[in-house]
């Protein structure tokens, strides 16, 4: 008999998305969560503009910086590098724009 699987009650999967295994679905599903992420930047560009990032291609700071990926088994789990840089609500907008594109693909789905 099987033990069960441990409780996750505190882990959500607000970073992942589904992206299948064609590369053309794959990279369309992460250019459009790329401008979404764009959009964040562009509003909060304040906050990235007083930025100085070193050894990076860009004068000031930009929200990609912040953002890691790890490609999978038809998902992308995106992370945030250095957390405490990005401020919480920076981060929530990314979560819900992540939340945001699974919806859509799922109702396009049914």
């Amino acid at each position: 008999m099987m033990k069960g699987v441990p409780q996750t009650r505190d882990f959500s999967y607000n970073n992942v998305l589904y992206v299948g295994d064609e590369p053309k679905a794959c990279i369309s599903i992460i250019e459009k969560f790329n401008n979404m992420l764009q959009e964040i930047e562009n509003v909060h560009k304040g906050w990235f503009m007083d930025r100085y990032t070193q050894n990076k291609f860009s004068l000031h700071d930009k929200l990609q910086y912040h953002i890691h990926y790890h490609f999978e088994g038809g998902v992308v789990v995106f992370n945030f590098g250095n957390e405490d840089e990005l401020p919480a609500h920076i981060r929530a907008e990314c979560f819900n724009a992540c939340k945001s594109l699974k919806l859509s693909q799922f109702r396009n789905i049914s």
